[in-house]
């Protein structure tokens, strides 16, 4: 585990602990107060193309758009997210992080 003391973490999200390997984490923490959306839950794709399947599926199953399929170089280069709110409310984000994948 790594845990961040509020220096260290990356920009941004200085409060993480994150689950992992050095390059590749798998679980996040932090510590907060919950205010009606209790989780929130990561899942990694092989490519962006899978990340906007995911999201045109979440839609179509009556998810809420909390963020359109597209690049956030805001958290890191190469980070291209989507991210719903499922019918019980809970944040699910799909992501391609393109460092965690070989250049072919």
């Amino acid at each position: 585990m790594i845990d961040f003391d509020g220096s260290t973490g990356p920009e941004g999200h200085p409060d993480l602990k994150g689950f992992g390997t050095d390059t590749a984490f798998v679980f996040w923490l932090r510590d907060g107060v919950s205010e009606g959306r209790a989780a929130h839950v990561g899942f990694t794709a092989p490519s962006k193309e899978a990340v906007d399947a995911a999201y045109a599926a979440a839609m179509a199953a009556g998810a809420t758009d909390n963020g359109a399929p597209a690049d956030r170089p805001y958290y890191a280069p190469g980070y291209y997210a989507a991210s719903v709110f499922d019918p019980d409310g809970y944040s699910l984000e799909f992501t391609y992080k393109a460092w965690q994948h070989s250049k072919d």
